[in-house]
């Protein structure tokens, strides 16, 4: 009896982990939501750790805020961003230019690796930390 009893608990207890990993929404409109640290940044899988200067916030209405660590300055950029099959961010220059910049993206445990396309940069892999 004193078996029974001792695998119900140990059952029981095993089940009832509260460390589980975190899971991203499967919709990418609402994974994205939230604030966002770039940790780091290389050239997929060679990535090197980088030291975060702020985070980025994706808004529910495509708008991008910002929040710089060492001014402690936060505001609203002038970046907008769309997600479908790509992950896309539209960057309006004061003199009026715009550049639209495209990403393949990967959400997984409360990070997201994301991967800039259509330019020969120095590093095109990025792996942003869920800020809590």
């Amino acid at each position: 009896m004193k078996k029974i009893i001792f695998a119900v608990i140990l059952a029981i207890s095993v089940s009832c982990n509260v460390d589980e990993p975190y899971a991203p929404p499967s919709n990418p409109q609402q994974a994205i939501l939230g604030k966002w640290e770039l940790i780091e940044i290389g050239n997929w899988p060679n990535m090197y750790k980088n030291t975060p200067w702020g985070y980025k916030e994706y808004l529910k209405d495509s708008i991008i805020g910002i929040y710089e660590y060492e001014t402690g300055e936060y505001y609203i950029s002038n970046m907008k961003y769309w997600i479908d099959s790509l992950f896309h961010e539209k960057y309006i220059r004061e003199d009026g230019y715009v550049l639209i910049q495209n990403h393949s993206y990967v959400f997984y445990e409360d990070k997201m690796r994301m991967k800039i396309l259509d330019v020969l940069p120095i590093f095109e892999t990025f792996i942003y930390q869920r800020k809590k």
